[in-house]
């Protein structure tokens, strides 16, 4: 069934405006881009982290995720995680270069330095 749309333009013989099917327009409305999440391990326990840019230990933690930390500064290494997916994130600093020193190369960062871009 056609729906006619009635505008001064439909007036005129000949001229007629249809609107498009309702379908189209919903499928369009209901695609969405997901976003791909952090994964990091923390003494065997694994936790997806949403990328909201900033802190990677602040964003967890305002995400209720239980990471261990306590310096916030990257001297104390209790906030050591490895990350297993986490293409957002910062190059390591030379705070976390100086901590972890060769562990950077096997995918562990402070969470606390890790910048989340």
């Amino acid at each position: 069934m056609i729906n006619r749309v009635l505008t001064v333009g439909s007036l005129i013989p000949g001229r007629m405006m249809v609107k498009p099917p309702v379908s189209a327009s919903v499928q369009t409305e209901s695609k969405k881009v997901k976003t791909e999440g952090i994964i990091v391990e923390q003494n065997g326990n694994r936790m997806e982290i949403q990328p909201v840019n900033g802190k990677l230990l602040d964003i967890a933690l305002n995400q209720g995720k239980q990471i261990n930390y306590k310096c916030r500064k990257g001297t104390c290494g209790q906030c050591t995680v490895k990350v297993l997916n986490g293409p957002r994130l910062s190059v390591p600093n030379e705070q976390e270069k100086k901590k972890l020193k060769n562990d950077i190369t096997n995918g562990y960062r402070l969470a606390c330095q890790a910048e989340i871009l």
